[in-house]
């Protein structure tokens, strides 16, 4: 995959004393390159290789070879920089939108046989472009031919090729966590793809889990652990949910993802690994950043790379393409009267996760023919369920608010299954947050004795509710 065929590329480019070697976008963006260094991140604002002759290519769409090429950089350089002479250039189409920059500097000219070499590595790099983006067009949940989903598409490919960190935005269930794995697949990375499900720790465990801690370093550690950060190691590091990390842990996270160093808890020999970090969340970033739950330095350095992948309701042309994928794995299922006016006039609020769950439950419940009115039936019942459990929480609140205790409104619905784990901790994120962000003050604000801090710290760690 794509980091197997860099690194032998640049492996062999260097034997080639290639001085520079670029991978760029048709928009013109410069996606991957070794060797000396340039400036910027887009043709136009770059510096130290030929904008002239990769434009040039660009627009035409094929190869560029020249041999002793003089290249005049800005003005706003020194003097003494203007002119990089160089002694071989070649550029070459690599798949639909894609284009490889090889140059040798000052060095000695690339031969002839280095020329061939060169067009046989990119035209490898350009099949297994040509054979990602194939693919992609059978992937569920980025399915269809709208122009939002493309330009999603588009980026998963493009954002493959890179290093950087890539922030996926988008509401539950659009997809955030298949299209993290696609791009873990495709950067071709020897390590595998290691999910934190940032909401499920702990904020007393989180540099536990992430870091790993030896034995010994604080209550209840009697053993060495790995975190997730070696496990990922070589491979992906995905924080699902990255608006849940604590605000305590968020400027160690930071030094790791642009040092890819880091210290085990408990440990005093710093390590270092070598990982892509993928980020996704549901959330608002900017309000998070306002309400300083949330660093604008880490969200300015996991935003280098930003997909936001838009609501089923904006591309509704794809409906039907995501429904026949769907239909597929079903079993003998006619469609029938006022199927597709019902799937098509639905706004879908859960996006594709509640539009394939529908569809299976239709294969449960339904009878030969899947129709318009079993559709109605399920979604109304889920939109009953919903309201249902939003008229639960508004209730919780106003016992609150009437001055019940933590203990009468919360965990007793709670324990006696009224309301689910996530629906709890929703609850007591939702009072942190009123309460300032510390969890002493929440005592008050949940009509708790001072006293029970200690019991309700303990209630929450033994419940997984922090």
């Amino acid at each position: 995959m794509f980091e197997n065929i860099k690194t032998k590329l640049w492996k062999l480019l260097r034997n080639k004393e290639v001085s520079l070697a670029m991978i760029v976008h048709h928009e013109g963006e410069i996606l991957w390159h070794r060797g000396r260094e340039i400036k910027g991140k887009y043709i136009g604002d770059g510096q130290g290789f030929s904008k002239s002759c990769l434009l040039e290519s660009i627009k035409n769409a094929n190869a560029f070879e020249e041999e002793d090429v003089v290249i005049t950089a800005d003005n706003e350089l020194p003097e003494s920089a203007l002119i990089l002479n160089i002694k071989s250039l070649m550029i070459l189409p690599l798949g639909k939108g894609f284009f490889l920059y090889l140059d040798s500097g000052t060095k000695e000219s690339f031969s002839k046989t280095d020329r061939e070499v060169f067009r046989i590595m990119g035209e490898l790099l350009g099949e297994l472009i040509d054979r990602v983006r194939e693919k992609q067009k059978d992937t569920g949940g980025i399915s269809g031919n709208s122009p939002e989903i493309n330009r999603v598409r588009e980026l998963v490919l493009k954002y493959s090729l890179e290093d950087d960190p890539v922030l996926l935005q988008g509401e539950t269930g659009s997809g955030k966590n298949h299209i993290a794995e696609m791009i873990h697949l495709y950067s071709g990375r020897k390590g595998k793809l290691v999910t934190i499900n940032t909401p499920g720790i702990p904020e007393n465990l989180f540099e536990s889990e992430i870091f790993g801690h030896k034995k010994g370093s604080f209550t209840g550690a009697d053993s060495d652990k790995k975190g997730l950060v070696e496990e990922a190691g070589s491979g992906t590091l995905f924080f699902d949910e990255i608006a849940e990390v604590p605000p305590s842990f968020q400027a160690r996270l930071l030094r790791f993802i642009e040092t890819r160093k880091y210290y085990i808890l408990g440990g005093t020999e710093e390590k270092e690994v070598d990982v892509r970090i993928l980020a996704a969340t549901n959330k608002n970033l900017a309000q998070a950043i306002k309400e300083k739950q949330f660093r604008k330095d880490l969200y300015y350095r996991l935003q280098v790379l930003e997909i936001n992948i838009p609501p089923l309701r904006e591309r509704k042309q794809d409906i039907e393409i995501l429904v026949m994928e769907e239909l597929e794995h079903l079993q003998d299922k006619k469609i029938g009267k006022g199927f597709w006016e019902t799937i098509l006039n639905y706004d879908w609020p859960g996006n594709i996760r509640e539009l394939k769950s529908v569809l299976r439950r239709a294969e449960i419940l339904a009878g030969d023919t899947i129709s318009g009115r079993d559709i109605r039936e399920i979604v109304d019942q889920n939109c009953s369920s919903h309201r249902s459990v939003e008229h639960k929480r508004g209730k919780i609140w106003e016992e609150i608010k009437a001055g019940k205790s933590f203990w009468e409104a919360i965990k007793k619905p709670f324990l006696e299954r009224e309301i689910n784990r996530d629906e709890a901790k929703e609850i007591i994120r939702n009072g942190l947050r009123e309460a300032g962000g510390r969890y002493k003050d929440l005592l008050s604000f949940f009509n708790m004795a001072p006293g029970d801090y200690h019991r309700f710290m303990a209630f929450l760690s033994d419940y997984r509710l922090r």
